[in-house]
């Protein structure tokens, strides 16, 4: 009689139940993923480039300034000093400037920084710069040039920042507007020079001119001295003059005043001519008695009356003429003596206004000689300015014929070539140290580690690594993970040869980096499809969204082809534990000829990798294989069947002599 043990369908149908809600569990949170996962890849990427206008100024870079100050000398003498180089790093390293995070070292810790990775670029200014820069407005000026130096081993797009910050400091110069103003410029130097010797040559012969004014301005002043000197006397002797002439005035008046007396005179001179008038009458009458006593004096000699009658005679005839005479000077002294007061009353009115205008003259003759004098010293000053200005003019003429030579000297050769250079006075020349090699290479950087995760993640879609025949084996847990590793490796090595094969043959990847490019490949296969069977085993099919999320995280936080730096803060340190993130690291080292030991840190990171997620593959294998204990993993398959169950189940697949169920003893690798 056999005993049932009617508990056994209850107990083992509760298992099943839970095992049931679980997988309803997981399959909503599954679709739920499925469905947000294009959202979730979206947000990530928008926020890892959030802020890639604000970081692009945390990207370091190394400005390195080896510029020799220059002393200029200007035509007066003045001298100057030239510091184009320090002028550019303070416009690179001033305040509210974009694009790196500038910093100013030498050129050994430059080449240093640029091998590392410290620095993604370095601006080398070079020592003739402020030099070259001086050149320009010279009839052959020259570039100013500096030098970018990038690394495509450390970020391909850092050399393409560079670039463009070189192009952003060159069209801060305004080329094409410069340009055209400056060939106006240049060609109209000839021209301006040209000009400036004919300004030269008037110069002269104004220098000239005012020499000979000099020369007559000094004769002027000669003469205008004697002049001064005879205006002196002049002014003397007119005071001389009216003195005498007010003297005269003086005189004059009295004479006028005295010349009533005059009449008397008349009076006078009337009196004696009629006194000889009577005299000479009386004389007359007694002529005859004297003639008559004369000859009847016996007495008398006839001689002596001869001599006394004709004396006598005489005598009556002088009387007689001064009788005459005397009425004629009585009538013309009285008409002179008329006329002569008549003359001196004139003659005192004609010296009284003489005498009035004598002040007038006397001052007239002092202002002429204080004018004549003033004329003089004037004159003097005259000649001495005229001289002042033939210098000047001499001066101005040497200094203008200067400048017209030396503008004749820096009229340009070339003026079109010369305006060229003053519209891009910066030459910026880029050099790439270990080159990618061109958009292929650049492409493969990033080809190789995308498409081998999303091939890891086909081979596991594909590939269904757990069944239950695996878990209810009696295989250990480790055989079955290398197992299930060995048959998905195999599709990894081939996908690792098909992607490099593409690399070779279409984007013309170099050569020589064959070898080591397909040795990492397939370590890169291998890691990856490592890390997706944990992925797998752990997590079952909603390890395929885990999976993209983690992925679309990844190439939104990959460095190499761009500066981490940019990034946003969280996103910064993602990069710094992506898988995706090392094996770009690694193509780029490998493809680029960068540091060998960037390349060999990510081989060992990817190592690393590789184990890591075959250890955890096999725990999360263990553990699936013990229901009772699932934990935070997702069970896949119903529970393992134990007691009496489980030794029926076996007992029905067991063969002759006991031989294993098909499939039992076999794990494999179903599809």
């Amino acid at each position: 009689m056999s005993i049932q043990n009617t508990a056994a369908p209850a107990a083992e149908a509760a298992p099943v139940r839970s095992h049931r809600r679980r997988s309803r569990w997981w399959f909503a949170v599954a679709a739920v993923a499925v469905i947000v996962v294009p959202l979730a890849a979206n947000a990530l990427f928008s926020g890892a480039f959030s802020n890639v206008s604000d970081n692009l100024d945390k990207v370091p870079a190394a400005v390195v300034n080896n510029d020799k100050l220059l002393t200029t000398t200007a035509a007066d003498g003045t001298q100057s000093t030239v510091y184009a180089g320090r002028g550019l790093v303070t416009e690179l390293t001033g305040p509210g400037q974009t694009g790196f995070d500038w910093n100013v070292t030498n050129s050994e810790d430059a080449a240093k920084g640029l091998a590392d990775g410290t620095y993604y670029a370095v601006l080398t200014i070079p020592e003739n710069f402020s030099a070259q820069i001086n050149t320009l407005g010279t009839p052959a000026p020259a570039q100013g040039s500096i030098d970018i130096q990038t690394d495509d081993s450390h970020g391909y797009l850092a050399g393409v920042v560079a670039s463009t910050v070189g192009t952003a400091l060159k069209a801060g110069f305004g080329q094409t507007i410069t340009a055209q103003v400056l060939t106006g410029v240049y060609s109209g130097l000839g021209t301006v020079g040209t000009q400036l010797s004919t300004a030269a040559n008037g110069a002269t012969q104004l220098g000239t001119g005012a020499s000979t004014l000099t020369d007559g301005l000094n004769q002027l002043a000669t003469g205008a001295s004697g002049a001064a000197s005879g205006a002196a006397t002049l002014s003397s002797g007119i005071s001389q003059y009216t003195g005498g002439v007010d003297s005269l005035a003086d005189g004059v008046q009295t004479l006028d005043a005295q010349a009533g007396n005059l009449s008397q005179l008349s009076d006078g001179v009337s009196t004696y001519t009629g006194g000889i008038s009577t005299l000479a009458g009386g004389f007359s009458s007694l002529q005859s008695g004297i003639v008559a006593a004369v000859n009847s004096n016996p007495n008398i000699p006839d001689a002596q009356k001869q001599q006394l009658l004709g004396t006598y005679a005489q005598l009556s005839g002088g009387l007689n003429q001064a009788a005459a005479g005397g009425s004629t000077l009585s009538s013309q002294t009285s008409s002179g003596l008329d006329a002569l007061q008549g003359g001196i009353s004139e003659l005192s009115s004609g010296a009284s206004q003489l005498s009035s205008g004598s002040g007038q003259l006397r001052d007239g003759a002092s202002q002429l000689s204080d004018g004549v004098a003033q004329l003089a010293t004037g004159a003097q000053q005259s000649a001495a300015g005229a001289g002042q200005l033939a210098t000047g003019a001499t001066t101005l003429a040497s200094g203008l014929q200067t400048g017209a030579d030396a503008l004749t000297k820096s009229s340009a050769t070339d003026p079109a070539a010369s305006a060229k250079v003053a519209a891009d006075p910066i030459a910026v020349n880029v050099t790439t140290l270990n080159s990618a090699g061109g958009i292929g290479s650049v492409i493969a950087i990033l080809i190789v580690p995308a498409g081998l995760w999303i091939g890891a993640l086909a081979i596991f879609l594909l590939l269904r690594p757990i069944r239950t025949s695996l878990l209810a084996s009696s295989a250990s847990t480790g055989r079955l993970v290398l197992r299930i590793f060995g048959r998905a490796s195999l599709f990894a090595a081939i996908q690792a040869l098909v992607v490099v094969a593409y690399l070779q043959f279409s984007l013309n990847t170099p050569w020589s980096s064959l070898p080591a490019l397909l040795g990492f490949a397939l370590l890169v296969a291998l890691a990856f499809t490592a890390f997706h069977q944990f992925l797998r085993s752990a997590f079952g099919r909603v390890g395929a969204v885990v999976s993209l999320i983690l992925f679309a995280v990844q190439i939104a936080t990959t460095a190499g082809i761009y500066p981490v730096e940019i990034l946003s803060g969280p996103f910064q340190f993602i990069s710094s534990i992506s898988p995706v993130a090392y094996a770009v690291s690694g193509m780029q080292g490998i493809l680029a000829g960068g540091s060998a030991g960037t390349v060999w840190a990510s081989v060992a990171v990817l190592g690393i990798l590789l184990l890591l997620s075959l250890l955890f593959a096999g725990a999360a294998l263990a553990r699936r294989r013990r229901p009772e204990r699932t934990g935070w993993l997702l069970v896949g398959a119903p529970a393992r069947e134990t007691g009496p169950r489980r030794v029926a189940r076996q007992s029905e697949h067991a063969g002759p002599a006991g031989a294993a169920a098909p499939g039992a003893s076999r794990p494999g690798l179903a599809t």
